[in-house]
C-alpha cells in the first residue's frame, strides 16, 4: 500500500457549533451530501449505541454503473468537535468543527491511499466532490430553524 494522501477543505457556517455538529453526526444527512449522480441512500439500520451515538451505517450506491453497498464504521467520536467515519472501501471521512467569531468554520478532510486518490481523481473528482458536499452542509444547516 502506498502513503496516505489527505484532502481538506472548510467553510464557515452562520450556526453555533452544537448546531452544526448534530447535523454532520447524522448519516442520512452525510449521505444526502454525496453528488446526485452516486445515486447514494441510507442503507439497513444505523447501529448506535445505548446512549444514541451512531457506530456503524451503510451506503447504497452506483458506481461504474454498479449497484454497491459500503459499510461505515464510526471511528472516532468527540462531541461537538470531530468525527471519523471509515468506509469499507478504504476512504476516512474526517468532518471537523470549531467556533469562529460569527459561528462555525466546518472542515471536512479525506484520506485514502494514493491508489484510491488516482481513481477519485480519474472517475470521481473527490476534491469538488468535498466541496459540493460543504456548501450542501452550510445550505441546510443555515436553512434550519
Amino acid at each position: 500500500m502506498t502513503a496516505p494522501a489527505k484532502h481538506t477543505r472548510s467553510i464557515h457556517v452562520d450556526a453555533p457549533v452544537e448546531k452544526v455538529f448534530g447535523y454532520i453526526a447524522e448519516p442520512k444527512h452525510f449521505v444526502a451530501s454525496m453528488p446526485e449522480e452516486s445515486h447514494s441512500v441510507l442503507g439497513g439500520k444505523v447501529k448506535q449505541t445505548p446512549e444514541g451515538v451512531v457506530t456503524e451505517y451503510q451506503i447504497e450506491h452506483r458506481e461504474f454503473g454498479r449497484h454497491m453497498t459500503t459499510t461505515v464504521t464510526r471511528a472516532e467520536y468527540v462531541p461537538n468537535e470531530r468525527l471519523v467515519d471509515h468506509a469499507s472501501l478504504g476512504v476516512d471521512y474526517i468532518l471537523s468543527v470549531e467556533p469562529d467569531d460569527t459561528g462555525t468554520k466546518l472542515t471536512y478532510a479525506w484520506d485514502s491511499s494514493q491508489l484510491w486518490k488516482m481513481v477519485s481523481k480519474t472517475f470521481f473528482g473527490g476534491d469538488r466532490w468535498v466541496e459540493g458536499a460543504l456548501t450542501k452542509f452550510k445550505e441546510r444547516i443555515e436553512a434550519l430553524p
